[in-house]
């Protein structure tokens, strides 16, 4: 069970889109406080009670629930119904106007909520946004229902797939593939042209690499929304698996991919498996070829991916814990000030005397 948050302002386009009978295959499960007789009805129900609190600019509510694929045959309208609002319930989403769309459009099933962040009473509700507690709760959920933990996307069910899910999970099967043969970017590209899938680097303006993308011509994803396991830093990991041929690594950096030429010089303390996404490479031209991983993460269509985390997140919150076990982040409180005066006198107090 995954949980998608967002805000906003106006509730017009974001009816329609949840209640898209024709393309999504909506019915509505739950609702409290809306007129459900149309489109136009739900929305003027929302505005009615959202200029209770005209000061609140982010007055719309809308979470995404999506549930495993392997649990498709328990997902009743009820079911899905109860463990929504018991979700609302423990974010602290009460006391105000709601609907729950459910659609049919995908392999998972999944529903929309959309609510009113100015309650019945006219007052803002809080910390409906706060994503560690939603992933808590979502957890809890799943655990409860006796629901089916992500598993990743191997137990995934292919022939219930269609559209997009289809395009992504056939990419992430050929990906996967080719990454078990392939130790340098070069020969996965062609590896991956050969089964009609292409690759391409995605530059910021100043020309460094932050991500990558896959398409099979038709649909384009980055690989971060294929899978987490496929951003551009956890490739970089697999193809220099000490494994494989550890320090040959192709100038990724350059446009013209043909003319790469494999990377002598890696640095030692980059030999490793297990460095960060964002390290710097040094390509044949002497170039130090930075890489950001900056990919989108999964959207709510990413079902089987609740329980997946990239190892570099890992890494990075293990070596934090090892060096810094004490560290506060604070501004202008905490263990230390933000302002260089605040404790001079202090420090000059305990200043030992010059003898």
């Amino acid at each position: 069970m995954i949980a998608k948050i967002k805000q906003g302002k106006g509730f017009g386009g974001l009816v329609s889109y949840a209640n898209d009978i024709k393309n999504k295959d909506t019915n509505i499960i739950a609702s409290e406080g809306v007129d459900l007789s149309t489109n136009k009805s739900i929305v003027a129900s929302f505005n009615i009670q959202s200029k209770a609190r005209p000061t609140l600019k982010a007055y719309v509510g809308h979470i995404s629930l999506s549930f495993s694929p392997e649990d498709y045959k328990r997902m009743s309208d009820e079911l899905i119904a109860e463990i929504s609002r018991k979700y609302l319930q423990r974010m602290g989403i009460v006391n105000t106007q709601f609907v729950i769309f459910r659609h049919h459009d995908k392999a998972h099933d999944h529903v929309h909520i959309v609510y009113n962040r100015v309650d019945n009473d006219g007052n803002a509700i809080t910390g409906d946004s706060n994503f560690k507690k939603s992933a808590a709760i979502t957890k809890a959920l799943t655990r409860e229902y006796g629901l089916t933990f992500g598993k990743g996307k191997k137990n995934v069910n292919r022939e219930r797939l269609k559209g997009k899910d289809a395009a992504k999970y056939r990419m992430y099967d050929l990906i996967t593939a080719a990454l078990k043969d392939c130790c340098t970017w070069d020969s996965l590209r062609q590896a991956l042209s050969k089964k009609g899938i292409t690759m391409d680097f995605i530059h910021r303006v100043d020309g460094s690499v932050k991500g990558i993308s896959f398409s099979d011509g038709n649909v384009t994803f980055s690989g971060g929304r294929i899978d987490r396991s496929l951003t551009l830093g956890n490739i970089q990991k697999v193809l220099t698996d000490e494994r494989k041929a550890v320090g040959a690594v192709e100038n990724i950096g350059n446009e013209s991919y043909t003319e790469n030429k494999v990377a002598n010089g890696m640095d030692n303390a980059k030999s490793s498996s297990y460095f960060t996404s964002s390290s710097s490479l040094n390509s044949a031209n002497g170039e130090s070829v930075s890489i950001a991983d900056e990919e989108s993460t999964p959207t709510a269509n990413d079902t089987d991916d609740n329980t997946s985390i990239g190892m570099s997140d890992v890494v990075g919150a293990v070596a934090e814990l090892v060096l810094q076990p004490h560290a506060v982040s604070s501004v202008g409180g905490g263990g230390g000030s933000s302002r260089s005066d605040d404790d001079d006198k202090d420090k000059k107090k305990y200043k030992p005397r010059r003898r």
